[in-house]
Order: structure tokens, then sequence, then C-alpha cells
């Protein structure tokens, strides 16, 4: 239908619920995605450290010629001068074998949510998050072959990159999260959009949490094949919850086959349509400020790929294991859970505080914790970053929420999956950024990396300034004739 400026109604965008009349108007809905992530999360996070310290076990295997008896050093308390050189020869192959798969995970799954995003927005979310987490599954079988295999064969670590082809080609985080984030948003309206999105992501980090805490008194207890099982036992108890305890949250047309479906998948006209949608001319300043949110979301993933070389720093600057590791990314995901869950309900109905800035208190909370990260010489002062940064987590939900109120609804999924491809495209430059500064620097200053981290978080800070006046200026409402009062 035909647009209708209303100029004699203008407010600034900061002060309205949305663009669109009709969005704030969207009846909410109890559907819970809830449990389905949360098992999601914790087979993800129970075995993810003790595939990084199986790699570095293989490493010194390799490196070393299969000298096992001196490779097990790598896992004791031992801070000997042979231990420290042992981290220091092996530690730059495992953090190349690390950022492939980071690589892997990340780039071809962007291409894949290209397709499945707006392949959603006609045959449904929940198949979108059954193929994600289905080629989670398959993964994570392999890597416990492949783990139980090392035990009695000298294999290349690299082996692990090749286990995780399958959860890269069916399209792992990007398409997961982007069919995730497109159900609860079909299902929430303006009013509890934001606090159930943090809620979501509290289930997340809770998962993750719950894995991390297992892991760290069970990687001395069961092998990493062990752990990798479990994993794939919950990604199917994950499966079988969203199959049977979630409903769809849109029509779909129950005529079409599964191999019409099939087919539908890689339509180049889907991301033709895409590609129209996210490049238009919006009212309001919408299509810069979408770009704009988009970017900010992508510096955000650009700065934290090189959290897998955090362990990494940790062994070697402060002598961590596994265990101690875990223990304090627990309490950094404890921390940011209580953020997400109690600091946005806090935030938005004690104080009144916009999504935009939710979003500025979680940029400046990250920028903070990397510049204490960077100056940390004992590892007690890692804890006390978690505890003064306690907002990290909250960027997602506010932007998202941002996103849904200056979008219609049928563009939102689309939206998503485009800014879930650049979060994923991001590490391609950021891992071999943040590793050859690592490796650069690991025998003078490890502590680089930390820093240049903190100072793309500054960046974030200056986008988020110029969208805030964006939005500040006054803004002309955009009303279809379907809003208009009947005669």
């Amino acid at each position: 239908m035909d647009a209708i400026n209303v100029d004699q109604e203008k407010v600034p965008l900061l002060n309205r619920v949305g663009l669109t009349p009709d969005q704030g108007n969207k009846p909410s809905s109890r559907i819970s995605i809830e449990p389905m992530v949360f098992l999601h999360s914790l087979g993800w996070s129970l075995s993810e450290v003790m595939l990084t310290d199986q790699i570095v076990y293989q490493s010194c295997v390799v490196k070393l010629g299969s000298a096992e008896d001196l490779c097990s050093q790598l896992n004791s308390d031992d801070n000997s001068t042979a231990s420290t050189y042992l981290e220091q020869v092996v530690q730059p192959y495992a953090a190349s074998v690390s950022m492939a798969i980071v690589l892997l995970t990340s780039v071809v799954p962007a291409v894949a949510a290209l397709f499945f995003g707006p392949w959603s927005e006609k045959f449904g979310r929940r198949p979108v998050i059954a193929i994600a987490s289905i080629g989670y599954l398959i993964t994570y079988l392999l890597v416990a072959l492949m783990s139980f295999l090392s035990s009695y064969f000298t294999l290349t670590p690299w082996i692990y990159v090749a286990a995780h082809v399958p959860v890269a080609v069916l399209g792992g985080f990007s398409v997961f999260n982007a069919g995730i984030y497109s159900l609860m948003n079909d299902i929430t309206n303006d009013s509890n959009r934001t606090v159930r999105m943090g809620i979501l992501q509290a289930f997340t980090m809770l998962g993750v949490l719950t894995g991390l805490l297992i892991s760290s008194w069970s990687s001395d207890i069961i092998s990493t094949a062990a752990s990798f099982l479990i994993s794939a036992v919950l990604q199917l108890l994950s499966l079988l919850n969203l199959a049977f305890m979630t409903n769809e949250s849109i029509s779909v047309d129950r005529t079409v086959t599964t191999s019409q479906k099939i087919s539908a998948i890689f339509n180049f006209e889907l991301v033709k349509d895409m590609s129209r949608t996210l490049v238009k001319t919006r009212p309001n300043n919408g299509r810069t400020i979408m770009w704009l949110l988009i970017a900010v979301g992508g510096m955000v993933e650009f700065a934290i790929a090189g959290r897998v070389l955090f362990f990494l720093y940790t062994r070697r600057e402060f002598g961590w294991d596994v265990g101690m590791y875990s223990l304090w990314l627990s309490s950094e995901l404890a921390i940011i859970m209580f953020g997400n869950f109690f600091g946005i309900i806090l935030m938005r109905k004690l104080f009144k505080m916009s999504d935009l800035g939710l979003l500025t208190l979680s940029t400046i909370n990250h920028l903070g914790d990397y510049l204490i990260k960077g100056s940390a010489r004992q590892g007690w002062q890692l804890f006390l970053t978690t505890f003064m940064s306690p907002f990290k987590g909250i960027d997602g939900a506010a932007s998202r929420s941002i996103l849904s109120t200056i979008l219609p609804d049928d563009e939102v999924g689309k939206t998503y999956s485009l800014d879930l491809s650049i979060k994923a495209v991001t590490p391609l430059v950021s891992v071999f950024l943040f590793t050859y500064v690592y490796n650069s620097t690991i025998n003078s200053a490890p502590y680089a990396y930390l820093f240049l981290t903190s100072g793309v978080f500054a960046v974030n800070l200056v986008i988020i300034m110029i969208i805030y006046f964006l939005m500040k200026s006054p803004q002309q409402i955009v009303v279809t004739e379907k809003d208009l009062p009947r005669s």
C-alpha cells in the first residue's frame, strides 16, 4: 500500500517505540525456545575448552615426534623452564589450528545464512534451527571418534578442522542464531522484546556456565572423546525439545513438499530479494541506522574473535590449566548472565534506559574489561575485571531490539541473517590479525592483542554516538493506509 507522510507529527526516534505502528500492537506469545537453547549451549561449552587442550597436546606430539611423556607436562601445574619452553614451541602451531576452525565455522555459515535467512521467512524458523543443530550433532560425534583414535594412533590436530566441516556447511552459529532470534522476534512485541531477548541470552549463558562448571572438574575424570559424546547427546535432546516442545512461529504452506523446500534453499531469487530489502531507501534515516547497528555488531565480533587465544594466553602468563580457566570463565559468564537477566530489567524498568543506552553501557563495559585484562599481571585481576563489567553481554539484545523497531516484521529475519553473516565473516580478518600479533609478541608483550581489542570498542563508541544523533533528530512518522481510521 502507498505510504502517507504525516508532516504534522514529528517525534525523535529515541522517544518512540518504532517506525511501524503495527509492530507495537503485535500480541506477545509464551512459545518457549529457551530450554532448547540451554541444552544446545550446554552441549557446546561442555567440551569446547577440552578441545583446545586436546589440540595443544596433539600439536606437541606431532611437533616433537610422539614424545608423549614430555607433552604430558603441558597438563601439569609445573611452571619449570622445560614446561615454559614447550608452551612457546607448541602454542603458535596450536593457535593456527584453532584459528582455522574459527575461520571454517565462521565464513562458510556466513554464506549459508544468506540463503537460510530468506528461506525461513517462507518455510519456518524451526527447520533452519534443526538443520544447524544437526550439523553440531554430526561434528561432535566426529570429534569424539577422532579424539578416541588419537589415544592409539599419532594423529595431526588438523583432523579437528575436518571434523567441523558438517557444522560449517549446515549453518553453524549464524544459521542457528538467525533462526532463534527471528523466532523470538515473531513471538514478542515492542514492550517485551528487549527483556525476552535478554532472557534468551541469559539462558544461553546459563547453558555455557553449566557446561564449564561440569568440565572444570570432569576434565580429570573423563576423556575428551567421552566429553564430546556427551555433547552430541545433549544436541540430540535439544533437537527433540525443538521437535516436540516448540511451536512454529509463522504460518507455513503445508502443501509444499520436502523436496520443494530443499530445492528452494539455494534459490538465488530469495537472496536477491534480501539484497533489495537491505539497500532500499527508508524514511527517518532508517537505512543508515540499520547499517550502523550492523556495523557495531560486526565490530564486536571482530574484537572478540581473539577470545580463542585467551586460554593460551592465561596458560602461558599465569600457568592456568583447564580447571582454573573454566573457573574464571564460569564466573565471567555468571556475571554476564546476571547482567542480561536482571540488568536489562533493572535498567529498563527502574531507570527507563533506552535500548541505545543499553548498547552504550555494554560497549563501555567491553572497553574497560579489555583494558584491565591487558594490564593484568596476576590472575586474580582477571576475576576483578569480570565483576567490574557485568553488562558486556547486553549489546546483542539491545541492537536486535532497535533493528526490530525500525524495520517491518517481514524484513527482520532477513536483516538478522545479514547481521549474523557479517558477524561470522569478520573473523576472516581479525583472527589473522590477532594470531599474528599474539605470535609476534609472545616472548615480549603477549597482552598486546588485548589492548588492540579495546581500541575496537573505542571505535564502536564513536559509531553509537552517530546513531544517537540520527535517532535524536526529529523524525517523520510514516503511516500506511491500513493504520488510518475507517470512515
